[in-house]
């Protein structure tokens, strides 16, 4: 669009509705570089008012029709300064903008309202967004159809830019339109405020060092969590998990809502967690606060839990490691040690079996019964790469397994009636058992984590 062009538009505008400078440069974003609407506005009416200055020395009552018009509707100071001047004072009183009704000469209301809303919530990024009245932008619309101007920018954009500009330099914010720390979302006109505040995510490590402790919270089947009889009202199936012995202190540091918990693939409740610890995300919401000591928290953990639970390497990760570890969990390699329990007595020698065994070696596993009712029916083949074991007595060994994550090793051992294959069971030739279990490693590469 021409120079030209964009004058006629303009003078166009003025003679249909009352407009301030903000509404009459968005409608020409796309024409110059480095300026705000209001300085494109404020451009635009200083060439009209050079223009009818020029038109009076001509046609002194053209010149004044086009002046009247650009002080009145236009709202613009300079030409009633000159109009008065020369003792024309007949002149209506500045109105509203037709187009926004007033809201934009508000910004710094609406940007008020805003960092009244975030006081108390810890943030190093923000993103602003705005619900605008329909009507307002239904105006718009209709100035731009009926003068044909391809080239402004919606109402809404602009008034998530400004107050945005505004917000984030008073609270020296960054701007981050990808994973903002908080959006803030202002309703126009009202300026009322709802925040989006976006969760913090904290990656470590845990040790299980007790048995009879799930990861996180389990409702109790019965009931759901609502509380009955079978639960004695907990809600519960267990009194405790990994999550609950974690999560107080975490919801005490960061003042969160609550908090989910992500883990690389999870052991039985019966099941120890040892060695360097299971990989885990603690996902916060709401958290007021998002800067805290990650070694003083993990102190207070393990000063807490009564030596059932210790977690280890915390720092600050965000949603993409939740989605690694959770991808990771059946790639991952894990240690295990079990001790077997054999209905036969075996000699010590017998064990060479196993040692012998041609590794890796092939599991194939059909959904385990015990965990059938929440997985779907379906053979997995899994890999054992490396078996280590250790005669206790002719009915007890101790077995270290290296595997792939996801390998059920209590049916490894058992053969589950024949639903995994092959397995200690069937190549020892008389039924075996685990016993007890532990969890010694959980190796995850560190290339798989976005550090």
């Amino acid at each position: 669009m021409t120079l030209g062009n964009m004058v006629n538009k303009a003078q166009r505008i003025l003679r249909l509705f009352t407009i301030d400078d903000w509404c009459l440069g968005r409608q020409f974003a796309m024409q110059g570089y480095g300026l705000t609407n209001k300085d494109r506005g404020i451009a635009l009416k200083t060439l009209l008012l050079m223009a009818g200055t020029e038109a009076y020395q001509r046609n002194p009552q053209r010149g004044i029709t086009l002046l009247r018009r650009l002080a009145e509707n236009g709202q613009f100071h300079p030409a009633r300064e000159f109009l008065e001047k020369e003792g024309i004072t007949e002149l209506q009183s500045s109105r509203k903008c037709d187009i926004c009704n007033g809201v934009m000469d508000q910004l710094p209301q609406a940007a008020k309202a805003m960092i009244q809303a975030l006081k108390g919530w810890e943030a190093t990024s923000l993103l602003i967004g705005t619900k605008v009245d329909p009507t307002i932008m239904e105006k718009e619309e209709q100035l731009r159809s009926e003068l044909q101007i391809d080239t402004g920018e919606p109402i809404k954009a602009e008034l998530n830019r400004e107050i945005g500009k505004l917000v984030t330099a008073k609270l020296n914010l960054d701007v981050d339109f990808d994973a903002p720390d908080i959006v803030g979302v202002i309703q126009i006109p009202g300026f009322i405020v709802e925040l989006e505040v976006h969760s913090l995510f904290i990656f470590g490590r845990y040790r299980k060092l007790v048995r009879g402790i799930p990861q996180t919270r389990w409702p109790c089947r019965e009931c759901r969590g609502k509380g009955c009889p079978r639960c004695n009202q907990t809600g519960k199936m267990y009194t405790e998990s990994v999550e609950e012995l974690i999560a107080p202190t975490i919801l005490e540091y960061t003042g969160g809502k609550d908090v989910k918990f992500h883990g690389a693939g999870r052991e039985d409740i019966d099941a120890r967690m040892l060695g360097t610890g299971r990989p885990f995300v603690i996902e916060v919401l709401s958290p007021h606060t998002r800067t805290i000591p990650l070694i003083q928290v993990a102190n207070r953990i393990n000063n807490s839990t009564d030596g059932k639970v210790e977690v280890s390497d915390l720092r600050f990760a965000n949603k993409e490691v939740v989605q690694r570890i959770k991808s990771t969990a059946t790639s991952s390699k894990k240690v295990y040690k079990a001790i077997v329990h054999v209905d036969e007595p075996i000699a010590q020698n017998s064990l060479k079996t196993l040692h012998e065994l041609p590794l890796p070696l092939e599991v194939h596993q059909r959904t385990p019964q015990r965990v059938s009712h929440r997985r779907s029916d379906r053979i997995r083949k899994k890999r054992v790469d490396a078996l280590e074991a250790v005669f206790i007595d002719p009915n007890t060994f101790e077995l270290t397994i290296q595997c792939q994550g996801g390998l059920y090793v209590k049916e490894f051992i058992s053969g589950d009636e024949g639903r995994t294959v092959p397995s200690i069971t069937k190549i020892l030739g008389t039924p075996a058992a685990c016993t007890q279990l532990d969890v010694i490693d959980v190796v995850i590469a560190e290339e798989k984590l976005p550090w």
